[in-house]
């Protein structure tokens, strides 16, 4: 018979389970323990999520003492016949709990084809798992495995995953928020990829978080524009002490929920100049850090010439019709003279001014104006 103090062995696990979105493998650090401490075979964690087409993955601690090969044909032997799956059937509800006797008889589960392809090349006789989820989606059994050799699960061990539950659940919340924001990152990676405006991102202490491949080319191509360890600066005193002027502006208006646009241009080399132009981004939150994107630098001076429209629609990440409607107002075209080259609404035009208005940060459209005209001098 296993026995533990359950309320201190939870106290022990819950730093692991909230650990556990941070290792490579999730988890992996809590599940070893769990199974060392509930004395088991293995602990497992199958994740999924709650649409059709997206397979599960499993994460076993430790793992079961089979091939990787083996291991692949068990998987997607279990892949087609997961209707099969006795307990997983029984666990429908989140904070559903069942041991594996409790849900087919002895005789039952070794007659089934599930036992003998499945169970038995793991060596796998108790099980006892329980149901989690999280609002985003994500679904899942945490299990206990055990052999012939062991003994099945009781109501202790029942007790020990129910005071775990609720932090399980927590984690598995994390887990899935963590997933979802390195999915933006990598978006927003490739969105930048495709500009073709050098462009970097800086974070509320002036540092360089993102640069795009137009932005990198333009610092190796050695015009002056310098990105010395985290830091952007210009070879040119002057022009640097003005840059990192306006780059303090920016950050200082993102901390403080403002709004803030301003450039300059400087001298390159013999081939020209450098235009910058460096926004505030609006802040998120009012719990931010300086960790996090707050200003954003675009600079010309590759082959940059571009119709004003893309231009505009790049600086201000505009969509093309609020980009066109933009270049029309900033051409010195009325609301209602745009709506007729546009061939929208008066109502559709006042939409998509008022979306500009709220993308650029600026309150008027005599002030979109200037921002646009005033932008476009320095990048154009």
């Amino acid at each position: 018979m296993r026995s533990y103090r359950p309320i201190a062995e939870v106290d022990e696990l819950v730093t692991l389970i909230y650990r556990g979105p941070l290792e490579e493998t999730p988890w992996q650090g809590f599940l070893e323990a769990l199974s060392r401490r509930m004395q088991c075979k293995s602990a497992a964690i199958t994740l999924r999520l709650s649409r059709p087409g997206m397979p599960p993955f499993i994460i076993w601690a430790p793992r079961p003492p089979v091939s990787e090969q083996e291991a692949r044909r068990i998987q997607r032997i279990h892949a087609e016949m997961g209707d099969l799956d006795p307990l997983r059937n029984a666990l429908a509800r989140p904070g559903d709990i069942y041991r594996l006797s409790e849900v087919i008889s002895p005789g039952e589960l070794h007659a089934s084809r599930f036992y003998s392809e499945i169970l038995r090349p793991y060596g796998i006789e108790y099980q006892l798992g329980m149901y989690v989820s999280e609002p985003g989606g994500w679904e899942g059994n945490v299990g206990l495995t055990s052999g012939a050799e062991g003994e099945d699960f009781n109501d202790a061990d029942k007790a020990m995953l129910l005071a775990l539950r609720p932090h399980l659940e927590l984690s598995l919340a994390l887990f899935a928020r963590l997933r979802r924001e390195e999915t933006e990152v990598q978006v927003m990676i490739d969105t930048l990829d495709r500009l073709t405006l050098c462009t970097f991102i800086l974070d509320g202490a002036g540092r360089i978080l993102r640069t795009n491949s137009a932005a990198r080319a333009l610092v190796r191509s050695d015009r002056g524009l310098r990105a010395t360890g985290d830091r952007l600066a210009l070879a040119g005193s002057a022009g640097n002490a003005q840059l990192q002027q306006l780059i303090g502006k920016a950050t200082d208006a993102h901390r403080d929920g403002g709004s803030f646009a301003e450039g300059l241009r400087v001298d390159a080399d013999s081939d020209g100049h450098l235009g910058i132009l460096v926004r505030s981004i609006e802040a998120r939150s009012h719990y931010g850090n300086e960790a996090g994107p707050a200003a954003i630098v675009y600079v010309s001076g590759l082959d940059t010439h571009q119709p004003l429209e893309r231009l505009v629609a790049q600086i201000f990440d505009l969509t093309p019709s609020e980009a066109q409607l933009a270049a029309l107002l900033a051409s010195g075209l009325s609301l209602s003279e745009a709506a007729e080259k546009l061939e929208f609404t008066e109502n559709t035009v006042r939409s998509y001014c008022k979306t500009i208005l709220s993308k650029t940060g600026v309150g008027r459209q005599a002030d979109l104006v200037r921002l646009i005209l005033r932008s476009v001098a320095v990048l154009g």
